[in-house]
């Protein structure tokens, strides 16, 4: 019989040692599900409006791009 570690564990197809890594990595990061999954992250978004959310989402757009942007402007 699997426990639902190992389930999540299948599911995100990691080895054992991917899958303790991730547990140390993962744990302390708010409320989560046995996927690993922070659903206080999830509920925080969830508060704010469509037009909030897609603001922040634009915010974040612009910093990856201009992160891009210096990067390849440093020959990286």
């Amino acid at each position: 019989m699997e426990t639902s570690d190992t389930t999540a564990q299948n599911e995100l197809g990691m080895t054992p040692e991917q899958w303790e890594a991730f547990q140390k990595y993962t744990q302390g990061f708010g409320e989560q599900d046995e996927y690993g999954v922070d659903l206080s992250l999830l509920r925080e978004n969830l508060r704010l409006s469509p037009t909030e959310r897609w603001n922040r989402l634009r915010k974040e757009m612009r910093f990856f791009r201009d992160a891009r942007i210096v990067r390849r402007s440093s020959g990286n």
